[in-house]
């Protein structure tokens, strides 16, 4: 069965309510990034492929308006002939389950609950979290969850992959190759072509990704693929990374909000903070030339207001067209003063994430940055030389200082 035939039964199911309540679901996190989608979705497949009778219905945790700010997801699920609406969305998951009593939940690419959603149910004692894979930081929440398996990984869709590997073995994946062309994205994403951040779990899937998969004129890369020069192996994975992370970036006809929207997660620490978390894969020299220092300052505020944040942090990461060098920035916006912790934040994250105010290309900005400071709250921003310091490793510092003698 395809995985266009599986949703798609999924979806009959549902609809026609002859599948078994309470439902189960399985999410990835809620910057919703092609590793945790494709995991969510990968995981449900493979579980029907271990037991047909059973249906987990994989959960985007963004709306699904916000979709379309994902155009790696869209271009890698269109080449599987696979749209949105035979997906589920956070919308989706509140109509479901509104009369349920409880809903079982696995958790992948996150170990704790993310969105206001899936927060509120759990509050309320209607969600119960019964498996997690992830390679984040361990919240130590969920202990009983089976299977629990969090470490560090490159790609959290090869720790997917091995778990169904290990039950399913290999001549039951090499039926069900499709759904292998679908976690190679993720996997060749988050490890730049296997050139970085590549752990145990990314080798262990990239090599049984090769040996089980043959890449035909009618494969679903191909699709993806715009040119018919690749002619090896190694050609097919490059074009299918490269078409991939030309998608992840392109962010023409984006608002700064839908910028900001793109990769985006928020959490409520133990300090009773609101925090929010977006990662953007551009300067902000660039954001700052790109839209005005109005839509910058009001969409600052909206931002804050529509999610009811205290503080919004900015983590951008690119390459310097000119020079080559890799770099990272922190900022950080905020509108209630008086708070010691937000007010010297950047003192107090400077050691882990070595702060300094040599912003590339500030020289160009200088002046309209300066405005955006001048009004309705708190703007700063901060070249970071730890480059090796992703929001996976910021979101643990930012939690620890707010947290702090709390």
């Amino acid at each position: 069965m395809s995985v266009r035939s599986f949703l798609t039964t999924l979806r009959s199911k549902i609809d026609s309510k002859t599948l078994k309540v309470p439902y189960s679901f399985v999410t990835g996190n809620q910057s919703a990034d092609l590793d945790s989608v494709i995991s969510a979705i990968s995981y449900s497949y493979l579980d029907n492929v271990y037991d047909n009778t059973s249906f987990i219905i994989p959960l985007v945790n963004i709306p699904k308006k916000d979709l379309k700010l994902r155009r790696d997801i869209e271009l890698l699920l269109k080449s599987h002939s696979i749209d949105e609406d035979l997906l589920y969305f956070v919308e989706d998951f509140e109509l479901l389950n509104a009369k349920a009593p409880i809903t079982q939940i696995a958790l992948v690419d996150h170990c704790n609950i993310q969105g206001d959603i899936l927060t509120r149910f759990l509050n309320e004692n209607r969600l119960k979290v019964n498996a997690i894979i992830d390679h984040h930081d361990d919240e130590k929440v969920f202990l009983d969850a089976t299977p629990r398996i969090i470490h560090s990984n490159g790609s959290c869709s090869a720790l997917v992959f091995k778990y169904w590997y290990e039950k399913l073995h290999e001549s039951a994946l090499k039926e069900h190759s499709e759904i292998l062309e679908l976690l190679l994205g993720p996997l060749l994403i988050d490890t730049s072509n296997m050139t970085q951040k590549v752990e145990d779990g990314d080798a262990f899937a990239w090599s049984e990704y090769k040996k089980l998969l043959s890449f035909q004129s009618d494969s679903y890369i191909t699709k993806v693929i715009k040119t018919d020069t690749a002619t090896t192996e190694d050609d097919v994975f490059g074009e299918f990374y490269s078409a991939l992370k030309t998608a992840k970036k392109d962010l023409t006809g984006f608002t700064f909000e839908d910028v900001m929207l793109k990769d985006y997660k928020q959490f409520l620490f133990s300090s009773n903070e609101t925090v929010g978390f977006s990662s953007i894969g551009k300067s902000i020299k660039w954001i700052f030339k790109t839209y005005s220092e109005d839509e910058i300052e009001s969409t600052l505020s909206k931002f804050l207001k529509d999610n009811k944040l205290d503080l919004l942090v900015i983590t951008s990461s690119y390459t310097q067209k000119h020079t080559g060098i890799y770099t990272r920035e922190f900022c950080y916006y905020y509108e209630v003063k008086g708070n010691s912790k937000f007010d010297h934040l950047s003192e107090l994250a400077q050691e882990e994430l070595q702060l300094n105010s040599d912003v590339h290309g500030l020289e160009k900005i200088e002046k309209k940055l300066n405005k955006v400071k001048e009004l309705k709250g708190v703007f700063k921003v901060y070249n970071q030389v730890n480059i090796k310091a992703s929001r996976k490793q910021v979101v643990p510092i930012v939690k620890s200082i707010l947290e702090k003698d709390n």
